[in-house]
């Protein structure tokens, strides 16, 4: 992997992030990454709700609420990435 990408093995998930230049030279260029980012951290904010929920099974409850917090706030973004779409729709 170059120095700009990174793994993730999750039991149900697996994928690589290549984290290099997307063409952004128009609107449906601008509007596919942006969907696609919000996607891809929806997905992420739902695997972080599932860890919660594990460590609190496991006893880390304090564990536990900082992943909860950190999902509260994927999902703050991922609203604004939301908002973003929506309103570039509307034009």
């Amino acid at each position: 992997m170059s120095e700009h990408e990174h793994h993730h093995d999750h039991d149900h998930h697996d994928h690589e992030h290549h984290h290099h230049d997307h063409p952004m030279e128009n609107k449906e260029q601008v509007k596919a990454l942006l969907d696609y980012n919000y996607k891809h951290n929806t997905s992420h904010a739902d695997e972080l709700t599932k860890l919660a929920d594990k460590l609190e099974s496991l006893g880390f409850a304090d564990a536990s609420a900082k992943v909860s917090e950190a999902e509260k706030l994927f999902s703050e973004g991922n609203a604004n990435l939301k908002a973003a779409l929506d309103l570039m729709s509307g034009d």
